[in-house]
């Protein structure tokens, strides 16, 4: 049955889906099933707050224990969440991707996912899954970065590495979408949109999958401004640099499955440059002393045909990608 709401009735809209009337200010809508994910691994200090919170706009909440070592799973059942415990840490990815698929078969309309480190709010669920709820969006991101004003709590370490990862995953979406935020874990998706997706990170390069998943699929992708905290919060359990570095890995291999043109034509076409470089180098030194200097024309020779193979081999795969499509 539908209903009608003022738009700025949130508590309500937070699960309710359908279109504005901009001449009543009113939207029109029908009862829709919210589902909040939340992966952890040992957070057994914060992950009832979040989960608690989590309840107040979700029909269910779904916490994904990637094999604690601690209380997790009790804490959070006793707060009231449904728990799908791994018997082994599998990584937040397939973690995440368990939850997001379990919600979608369970018939959520919409899954608003969050970590359970309480670096997130809770109670700004209804502004991240609002987008969506209006039908201007199939994928909506949480980003850090469209409010000056919270990144004061975001080391500046982070916000160097989160940088460059999103321009990292901007080139690996073909730039068909500029993010802001590519690592935010606070995001919303329809049901749709999940089970359109093929998600195989296993480890913390989920979200860059996701965006670029989305972003292939053509699929509608909306960024809205969030809060977060990382003051006496556990946020990470791996150092940045190894985290940056698994991130970065990971949005690299999506780059050579995704867009082999890209990948190899890139690489192959500054192989080549600076083999045609190193040529031109060895002929001016011949041409001024008479010798010819072995090395760098051997490198000059191997670079300009590992280019070349590389540039062709991006040509065929691409090819051979779009013929799949």
């Amino acid at each position: 049955m539908k209903t009608r709401v003022l738009k700025d009735d949130s508590p309500a809209v937070s699960k309710i889906m359908g279109t504005i009337d901009e001449t009543t200010d009113e939207i029109e809508i029908k009862e829709a099933k919210l589902s909040v994910v939340i992966p952890a691994f040992n957070e057994a200090k914060m992950i009832a707050e979040v989960v608690t919170g989590s309840l107040k706009y979700a029909d269910e909440v779904i916490v994904l224990d990637d094999g604690s070592t601690d209380n997790t799973s009790l804490v959070a059942k006793a707060a009231g969440a449904k728990i799908i415990r791994l018997p082994k840490n599998r990584g937040k990815g397939f973690a995440l991707a368990m939850g997001l698929y379990t919600a979608a078969i369970n018939g959520a309309d919409v899954i608003v996912c969050l970590d359970g480190d309480g670096q997130h709010d809770p109670n700004e669920i209804p502004r991240v899954a609002l987008p969506i709820i209006r039908g201007e969006a199939d994928l909506v991101i949480g980003s850090r970065y469209l409010d000056s004003s919270g990144l004061r709590e975001i080391p500046g370490y982070r916000q160097f590495g989160q940088s460059v990862l999103t321009k990292a995953a901007n080139v690996g979406n073909g730039h068909q979408e500029q993010i802001k935020d590519s690592q935010s874990g606070f995001r919303a998706l329809t049901r749709k949109a999940v089970l359109q997706m093929e998600l195989t990170e296993e480890g913390m390069g989920i979200e860059s999958e996701i965006l670029i998943d989305a972003a292939k699929l053509k699929m509608r992708i909306k960024e809205v401004p969030i809060t977060c905290r990382y003051r006496g919060l556990a946020t990470s359990k791996m150092s940045p640099g190894k985290l940056g570095m698994r991130i970065l890995s990971s949005i690299i291999r999506t780059v050579k499955d995704e867009h082999p043109m890209l990948y190899f034509g890139v690489g192959g076409l500054i192989l080549t440059l600076i083999g045609i470089s190193s040529g031109l180098y060895s002929i001016y030194h011949y041409i001024s002393f008479r010798t010819l200097l072995l090395a760098p024309t051997l490198v000059a020779v191997l670079l300009f045909f590992l280019g070349m193979i590389a540039m062709f081999s991006g040509i065929i795969l691409a090819s051979l990608a779009e013929k799949k499509s």
